[in-house]
């Protein structure tokens, strides 16, 4: 949106120190744009920053069409939806199957007719089938032949759980007939669907129910939340389709951006926009509580898988990468924050498994990218045991012991994310400590 009016505008102003006059709060911007708009997910990036950092390295020459941009958390997809705006390749990581699926359903685009076709037989006597369905189980109180999702006990209210059990049904049927590609795209409107129909209150990143006196009124339409959504959706990915190349390719590996060279390659990746997790999955962002229920409704998902997906983020239970005792001589900022979390019997050893982690993803990332390519980084500087965590400065110079080369810093306020904002670190009534509410990116150059 507004591309060629931003090209313009850099290519007049011209020289590589444009990037620091830039606001990148881009508050007010519309983060739903084409596919942007197809799902919501915790802490999206906002897109305007792939956007402007993309046109900006193609206005100077530093990438071209047909070059290959990479995501090591990618999330819901933002920058390999932007990189493909611009003509790029996009490939990524994400140990989050829901966010593999998320990423590669917004950022691929689908054939105009044959979208349509597929959505007119996923609609075709769905009234009747819904009915059916629900009346059966209001006589026996239960539908013998349906098979029900793995969800937990208490999180839907049953009628309205059986008729999405019938979409999903349903759109396994979309995939035998017309693809993956397109079976993925009608999960997204179902996955909207889910989190609309149980008792999940929606705008919390983390896994809370609704009131029982809430729960009790709370009688969704699933036909229509789910037919009003697939509209939206559709119209958003027709005007994407139109706007892009569809012989690009886009790859989202499920997986782990700590050992990522073994599924992306070496000397591959032409740039990197990244935004890592601020932290710890099970206090910062759970982006697998989030994912849960709408992984489980696509049946294609075990609880397991969910369950894990917040333990084994960085920082979390994560058995394959060795203590790194060198971690706080590779940056004195790190062992400055170290030496006082320890003083206030703070919560130093989950800062060391945090920054242990995501070093380990720095050095992939570091053999994945062509020397010399830009690597941006956007980090927020949260807070641990009411201790500021300088991400920044700690994630410049963690790259510098690998031999990147230091760009610059780009400081940008968080205006729309839904984060936490506050939080109780020592869990005392009362007392709350900011979190996060600004970031940085980070931009160097791979060794």
């Amino acid at each position: 949106m507004g591309r060629d009016h931003r090209q313009t505008t850099l290519s007049a102003s011209g020289g590589v120190d444009e990037l620091e006059d830039i606001n990148w709060t881009f508050e007010g911007t519309d983060t739903q744009y084409l596919t942007h708009g197809l799902h919501n997910y915790p802490a999206r990036m906002v897109p305007k920053i792939p956007d402007t950092l993309l046109g900006h390295y193609k206005d100077q020459g530093i990438i071209e069409e047909g070059d290959l941009v990479y995501d090591p958390f990618s999330g819901s997809g933002t920058t390999a939806v932007e990189g493909r705006l611009h003509g790029l390749n996009a490939e990524g990581n994400d140990i989050n199957p829901f966010a593999v699926m998320l990423s590669e359903a917004k950022a691929i685009p689908l054939e105009r007719g044959s979208l349509s076709e597929a959505r007119d037989a996923l609609v075709d006597g769905l009234s009747p089938d819904l009915l059916d369905v629900r009346d059966e189980y209001e006589q026996a109180g239960e539908v013998e032949w349906l098979e029900m999702p793995d969800v937990r006990d208490g999180w839907f209210p049953e009628p309205q759980l059986h008729e999405l059990a019938v979409l999903r049904d349903r759109i396994d049927t979309i995939e035998d007939k017309f693809g993956t590609e397109y079976a993925r795209f009608f999960r997204l409107v179902l996955s909207h669907t889910t989190r609309k129909t149980s008792y999940q209150r929606n705008g919390e990143y983390k896994r809370y129910r609704l009131s029982e006196e809430d729960r009790t009124d709370h009688n969704p339409d699933v036909e229509a939340i789910f037919k009003k959504k697939l509209k939206q959706n559709m119209e958003k990915m027709r005007e994407y389709s139109n706007r892009v190349d569809h012989t690009l390719d886009t790859t989202i590996h499920y997986s782990d951006s700590r050992t990522a060279v073994e599924d992306v390659g070496e000397n591959k990746a032409d740039i990197v926009i990244t935004s890592p997790p601020y932290g710890d999955h099970q206090t910062t962002v759970a982006y697998g509580q989030f994912s849960q229920d709408p992984a489980l409704l696509t049946g294609k998902v075990t609880y397991d898988e969910m369950k894990d997906v917040d333990k084994t983020g960085l920082g979390g239970r994560y058995d394959i990468l060795e203590s790194m005792s060198d971690l706080e001589d590779y940056s004195p900022t790190l062992e400055a924050t170290l030496d006082t979390l320890r003083e206030k019997d703070g919560r130093a050893d989950d800062a060391v498994d945090f920054f242990r982690d995501y070093y380990a993803v720095m050095e992939q990332v570091g053999e994945i990218t062509k020397s010399g390519q830009p690597v941006a980084w956007v980090v927020a500087n949260r807070t641990m045991s009411r201790v500021n965590i300088p991400t920044h400065l700690i994630t410049r110079e963690l790259c510098e012991s690998l031999g990147y080369e230091f760009d610059m810093n780009l400081p940008r306020e968080i205006p729309n994310k839904t984060l936490p904002w506050e939080n109780a670190p020592e869990n005392v009534e009362g007392t709350k400590g900011d979190l996060m509410a600004n970031e940085n990116i980070v931009i160097l150059r791979a060794p």
